[in-house]
């Protein structure tokens, strides 16, 4: 991919449109994000969720080298979407401190566990998927055909920490989408959600340091990016 994807309607340089995502990630709301963006140029708060929309899918198709991929922690966590609970699954490699992957699904069962797990193996090979002892993941690593290690208390810990820092960042989400319960069930629901975590995604892995590696997780290398994304590097290297 070497074109430019992003189709600018407001005639909004992307650069601005990357600089706002990059601020609202960065532990600001919507509209704190949107005053701060005043000093450059005036736009509504809702159009930077249109932005994170917009930049969500091309962001999150950028992660892991799958030969660096040797483990993957795989748990859930409930969130309130326009006051119905859902569940997001989160895939985590430890030793790389990044995550991989994100599912959404409106209930836990080891069907929503294999379909997860199906696509994990697909894009990452059949390596151990770590767990805790969640009956459904024990079928759905057995349906995928890849080994399932029920991890012990210091592991477990390290993953909790991983869904507690998701957890913490989609507090939000039942103000994001305020959905009408009639349509909750839609596939646009959804496909929101997974746009909001595609770019939480990225932003973890290469925008943001973490405090134990004293760098972000994983290593922007200039020769796997398009041009117009390596032309955004020092706005996300801003942290």
């Amino acid at each position: 991919m070497t074109a430019n994807p992003i189709q600018i309607r407001r005639r909004t340089p992307l650069p601005v449109m990357a600089y706002a995502v990059y601020l609202y990630y960065s532990n600001m709301s919507l509209r704190y994000a949107a005053r701060s963006l005043r000093s450059v140029i005036v736009r509504s708060y809702t159009s930077i969720w249109r932005w994170v929309q917009r930049l969500g899918p091309v962001l999150g198709s950028f992660g892991a080298d799958p030969r660096d991929v040797h483990r993957i922690f795989v748990d859930e966590t409930m969130v309130n979407v326009g006051g119905t609970s859902a569940l997001i699954w989160i895939a985590f490699e430890p030793d790389l401190r990044a995550m991989l992957d994100f599912h959404v699904s409106w209930r836990g069962n080891s069907i929503d566990a294999y379909l997860f797990i199906r696509r994990l193996v697909h894009k990452y090979g059949r390596v151990p998927i770590y767990t805790d002892g969640a009956g459904w993941y024990a079928d759905a690593c057995r349906w995928a055909g890849v080994e399932h290690v029920v991890y012990g208390h210091p592991l477990k810990n390290l993953m909790e920490r991983m869904v507690q820092y998701v957890k913490d960042r989609t507090e939000a989400f039942d103000d994001l989408f305020p959905a009408r319960k009639s349509r909750l069930s839609s596939r646009r629901a959804f496909e929101r959600m997974l746009n909001w975590l595609s770019a939480f995604m990225f932003m973890h892995n290469f925008a943001f340091e973490n405090g134990g590696l004293g760098r972000p997780p994983l290593e922007w290398k200039e020769e796997e990016m398009p041009p117009w994304l390596n032309g955004l590097r020092p706005i996300f290297s801003l942290g």
